[in-house]
């Protein structure tokens, strides 16, 4: 009998027997992993006997080879004795895993790799200059190094050390660990082990006899919040969820590359815009003009990449970031293809151009596949073009939980997908998926955005078609609302292993293991939320048409209220802070939706005058929130309305102090200006309350070699002030000078410390 699940086998087990790892409480076996294992293969038996510990309280030992006699042995990873045994890996692919299980021994194996740095010698983000500085003796040009972005071939930043491997490499062995671990009831719902892991309690561990091959579905599932490699915690989840890629593949917007600060000395790679080349907002890059001279370049740039790592399968050659304008000698030419919408407009240009690349590419290696994005305003297939060139493969841009919403437009985006394969000679098909209604300001702070009916219908449509994709997620170092993502991504990460997933299942087990005594109401929460999420309507709060309805709030909280009441025990402590968790992240919701945003209000009665409303309305805007942006802006204009209309300076000062001590670094850069000027302000506050060493101990705190002309001049100034109210005139004078000699400082301000000098 053999029973098929995406790539999960069963075999006969007629034949094999039990086996017990830990009786009693004590162990009566051992963790066999070779002395020259793959780091991801040692750290998968660590793993074990860390969890078998928890479980058990046995530690089961760890050793290089069998001891023979009566103790069981468990092998992790591939080994001369799990070959003797018959436990054969090589007709799996990559990340594929066997858990065999008999009287004999335990195997937990699977098919690991360590992908080599690309280029050759990228160990560290320290390394560019010198890599960068290689590249270019190699091609002559004053190219950037290829693989950097955040989406590139390989980043040095994905390795953490504290496991000694990186989130690209493949880690079968891994995944065969977890699966065994999860049949003994281990589950890894949270990316924080203290909060988010459930450890069953057992005295006897044993192994059911077994013999079963998994493997993903989709070769590339690679999910990115963050720097996993900055967060064991979040690192170790997105593998635990047997995440990952089988291959590296570069996703990313090679053009760049080649046209990036390039308005000197090529400016026939760039567009003219209405008649002038604009000056370009990502890094330097103005739109590309996708001609000639840019496609023989773009031909270069991959063959000398090719020719650097050979290695590599992959070349991204996809039109740069925002392209939203091209040239006006093509517009003119009739490229402009208006009436194919937004997502068609440019198609035909940008894939004409895509095109001509990978058949230039061909000619010297035509082994190798390049790379083109379906995305933005070249979304769609394009018309004019009846087959792409056989080495050319397709990134599937799209964002499945709004456009597979509504049914005309999930009819139209599943045509499109299906015509694009039927113009490519390959199988190389991949989706860009955007996760982002949780990224720092956009529209949906602190909403349950839960779609895995439209996942799980995905990833059926997919199967078969796409090699994986890369998901952006709502960045955050950890991740971003982690107690309303978590639950969708799970979900996520197990349809790229089994697309038949059974939903109901899986969430009735989620909710009575994870949130206990109180499953119930939030299955109904969940449940709910989905339901809310697949309603017509702009994906935003406050609009009349929005789908998410004030009464949807309101039952929100009711349901996790109920939630909470069956959690206030002390014994269900842990579901209590798991509960806990979803309801602070949803204060965000109640507080921006429908125009009742403290924040604005707040702002609104400062500017009438009305200092003890607007004190109670931004001390709320900044308690309902868990956006760190969010909070910060209203502390500062809660500590202005206490210095300015309430004539407490103490109180300002304290909580100015509550905002400063916010260093998170995904604050946006104009947040981050709102954070220096409150450090300012705090400075002089407490200048003016005579707390003198405090405000200079507040101003040491800033790096002053980090600082802009401007900025170092105010420190200088903020300095001078200080010394200026203790009296020390030489001192105040001294600073005045420093200031004043800031070359790159505004003139204005400069004069203004030179007349200071002067008095």
């Amino acid at each position: 009998m053999k029973y098929l699940l995406g790539f999960l086998f069963f075999v006969p087990t007629v034949f094999l027997s039990a086996a017990d790892l830990v009786v009693d409480g004590k162990p009566v076996s051992e963790i066999i992993v070779a002395q020259d294992a793959l780091p991801q293969v040692r750290f998968a038996a660590k793993e074990l006997q860390t969890h078998l510990e928890k479980i058990s309280g046995a530690v089961v030992p760890m050793v290089a080879s069998s001891s023979g006699g009566e103790v069981f042995p468990i092998y992790v990873g591939e080994q001369a004795q799990t070959r003797a045994l018959g436990v054969d890996l090589k007709k799996l692919p990559m990340e594929g895993y066997r858990v065999v299980a008999s009287g004999k021994a335990l195997v937990l194996a699977g098919r690991d790799a360590i992908f080599p740095p690309l280029p050759a010698g990228f160990n560290s983000m320290d390394d560019l200059p010198r890599l960068n500085e290689e590249w270019q003796k190699i091609t002559g040009r004053p190219w950037q190094l290829a693989p950097t972005g955040f989406s590139g071939l390989y980043n040095p930043r994905g390795r953490n050390e504290a496991v000694g491997f990186s989130v690209y490499d493949p880690t079968g062995t891994l995944f065969a660990v977890y699966d065994f671990l999860e049949q003994l009831g281990v589950r890894w719902y949270y990316p924080d082990s203290e909060t988010g892991t459930v450890i069953p309690r057992l005295r006897t561990v044993s192994a059911e006899p077994q013999d079963h091959s998994a493997a993903p579905v989709f070769a590339i599932r690679y999910m990115n919040w963050g720097m996993r490699s900055m967060d064991l915690e979040g690192f170790l989840w997105f593998k635990r969820q047997k995440l990952g890629m089988s291959e590296n593949v570069w996703f990313g917007h090679g053009v760049s590359y080649v046209t990036r600060n390039m308005q000197e000395v090529h400016p026939e790679f760039l567009a003219q815009i209405d008649g002038k080349m604009p000056i370009g907002s990502k890094k330097g890059t103005p739109p590309p003009r996708l001609a000639p001279p840019l496609r023989d370049a773009m031909i270069e740039f991959a063959d000398k990449f090719f020719e650097w790592c050979p290695q590599s399968r992959t070349c991204a050659i996809g039109q740069s970031d925002g392209l939203v304008k091209i040239d006006d000698r093509d517009r003119a030419a009739g490229w402009d293809r208006e009436e194919r919408g937004r997502s068609g407009r440019f198609s035909d240009y940008v894939w004409k151009f895509v095109n001509e690349v990978a058949e230039g590419v061909a000619r010297k290696h035509p082994d190798k596949t390049v790379l083109g994005l379906a995305y933005s305003q070249a979304r769609l297939v394009p018309l004019e073009i009846d087959q792409l060139s056989p080495n050319l493969g397709v990134i599937y841009c799209q964002h499945r939980n709004q456009q597979m919403v509504d049914p005309a437009e999930r009819k139209a985006l599943i045509a499109d997908r299906e015509a694009w394969l039927a113009k490519m000679g390959n199988s190389e098909f991949y989706i860009w998926e955007y996760y982002l209604g949780h990224r720092p300001h956009h529209q949906l702070p602190g909403v349950p955005i839960i779609f895995t009916r439209i996942m799980q219908d995905d990833a059926r449509l997919l199967r078969g078609k796409s090699k994986g994709e890369y998901v952006e997620c709502s960045y955050g170092t950890p991740m971003r609302y982690a107690a309303l993502n978590h639950y969708p991504y799970l979900v996520q990460a197990r349809l790229y292993w089994n697309p038949d997933l059974d939903l109901d299942a899986f969430l009735d087990e989620y909710c009575r293991k994870y949130y206990g005594p109180a499953a119930e109401e939030m299955k109904a929460f969940l449940t709910f939320a989905e339901e809310v999420w697949m309603r017509p309507g702009p994906r935003t709060i406050g609009r009349e048409d929005s789908f998410l309805k004030e009464k949807d709030v309101d039952r929100f909280f009711a349901i996790l209220a109920q939630a909470r009441a069956k959690t206030g025990k002390a014994e269900e402590a842990i579901y209590d802070r798991r509960v806990a968790a979803v309801e602070t992240e949803c204060l965000d919701m109640r507080a921006f939706h429908h125009g009742k945003d403290s924040y604005t209000e707040g702002v609104a009665a400062a500017e009438k005058g009305e200092g003890k409303a607007a004190a109670a309305l931004l001390e709320a805007a900044a308690q309902n929130t868990t956006d760190p942006a969010a909070r910060l802006k209203a502390l500062v204009a809660l500590a202005e309305v206490h210095a300015v209309q309430l004539d407490d300076a103490a109180a300002a000062i304290k909580v100015l102090e509550e905002g400063l001590a916010i260093r998170d670094k995904t604050l946006p850069v104009n947040v981050r200006r709102v954070r220096r000027k409150a450090l300012y302000r705090c400075a002089e506050l407490l200048r003016g309350q005579a707390r003198y060493d405090e405000a200079v101990a507040l101003l040491d705190t800033v790096e002053e070699k980090r600082q802009s002309g401007y900025w170092k001049l105010v420190l200088f100034r903020a300095y001078g002030e200080v010394a200026q109210a203790r009296g020390d005139k030489a001192k105040a004078k001294e600073y005045y000078a420093k200031a004043a000699a800031v070359a790159d400082a505004p003139k204005t301000m400069v004069e203004e410390m030179r007349r200071r000098l002067e008095e």
